[in-house]
């Protein structure tokens, strides 16, 4: 069967995160033949014609320093620049006899969109983040009104209580990654993974750490990951909160790893404590895969993944936190069955290969001209 020809468009050159990671995931996909557009040279599109995917350049011009929170204004004047970039991307797409256009982000969301003025391709906008404000949230709905059809990759991810018939969840995938073997002691080991933001919670995970040192669930943290670039004060922050908290023999910052294998080693758990609600963190997705504890915030999509009790731990407090430190701790049997249950929930709900299944299947939907009600979230069966 010929495969579906599709142009995916990411709005930054470079790898910044996860979103990056999951573009590459879907242009993976056996059942597609991709092209990859980028605003510019970079990271992207080395990697990618290392995979003998063919790459083309979208310059965005001034959209490109259009920011979140969105101000009209920014968005007027890079309004010729998003003209100008949807025609080279209309023209590039007629050029690679594309099927789909599939974007990435909120700036190729919207230039993509004014294809939509001319003779294009059907258009398949990708949310990986969550609107805050009601600005945001009108975006949003006017967006994926728009669209020839909206994946989410968690229910968290659309605004709304109910989603629109053209919408669709599609959890991220990642491959089976190998069990880990736990043998926590004392100190135990907690991780916290991944960039280094206020948004991601670092400093009251430092609070938890220090209430449960306090009262004798002796715990050792270690950070493995890169301040954020746009919070410098972040980091002179945190400092100064671990040497308050006389934490300084518990805490240990080890910087970025290359190895997203490397990056979980020697841990008995991993704590995910975000302030602002998460689309799909990767950094909950793969300890899991790997039978790794999980403590987590219900922010986002992490509840998506993090079933309390039985896949891994929610925690609001310091208080949920020194209990699930405290079943790690003192009930083997119980972590080894919230474990089991974690990995297999991961490896059935978000494996690449449904990954590709799910987008595959709405790709041919889509041409196909069939109009499916729309989908939620898959019901764990755990």
């Amino acid at each position: 069967m010929q495969k579906i020809k599709a142009l995916y468009l990411s709005p930054v050159p470079d790898f910044k995160g996860g979103a990056e990671r999951s573009l590459f995931d879907l242009l993976a996909n056996p059942n597609i033949d991709p092209v990859l557009a980028v605003p510019e040279e970079g990271e992207l599109a080395v990697r990618a014609r290392a995979m003998n995917i063919p790459v083309e350049v979208i310059d965005f011009g001034s959209v490109h320093h259009v920011r979140r929170p969105f101000k009209v204004w920014h968005g007027l004047k890079a309004l010729s620049d998003a003209w100008r970039a949807s025609r080279d991307l209309r023209s590039t797409a007629l050029r690679h006899n594309i099927d789909i256009v599939h974007t990435n982000g909120l700036k190729a969301h919207s230039i993509a969109l004014l294809t939509k003025f001319g003779k294009s391709p059907k258009l398949v906008m990708h949310f990986r983040d969550i609107a805050y404000t009601a600005q945001e949230k009108a975006v949003w709905r006017l967006l994926t009104k728009l669209a020839s059809r909206a994946v989410f990759v968690s229910r968290a991810c659309y605004p709304d209580e109910k989603l629109p018939s053209n919408g669709r969840v599609i959890f991220n995938g990642i491959d089976p990654r190998p069990q880990i073997a736990l043998s926590p002691g004392t100190p135990v080991r907690v991780g916290f993974i991944g960039r280094i933001h206020p948004h991601k919670g670092l400093h009251t995970l430092l609070n938890w750490v220090k209430q449960s040192n306090s009262e004798g669930l002796e715990t050792h943290l270690f950070v493995r990951g890169k301040f954020a670039a746009e919070s410098p004060e972040y980091e002179a922050e945190i400092k100064s909160q671990v040497a308050a908290l006389d934490l300084t023999r518990n805490v240990t910052f080890e910087g970025f790893f290359t190895d997203p294998e490397a990056v979980y080693q020697n841990l008995d758990v991993i704590c995910a404590p975000a302030q602002a609600a998460e689309p799909l963190a990767r950094t909950i997705l793969e300890p899991m895969s790997m039978g790794l504890p999980v403590i987590a915030t219900p922010t986002g999509g992490t509840t998506e993944m993090v079933l309390d009790g039985v896949t891994g731990f929610i925690a609001t407090d310091g208080e949920g936190f020194k209990s699930a430190i405290r079943t790690i701790i003192s009930d083997e049997a119980r972590i080894s069955s919230m474990m089991t249950a974690g990995r297999d929930h991961i490896n059935k709900n978000f494996s690449k290969h449904k990954l590709h299944t799910t987008v595959h299947h709405l790709y041919r939907e889509l041409l196909d001209g069939q109009h499916a009600s729309a989908t939620e979230v898959v019901k764990s069966p755990l």
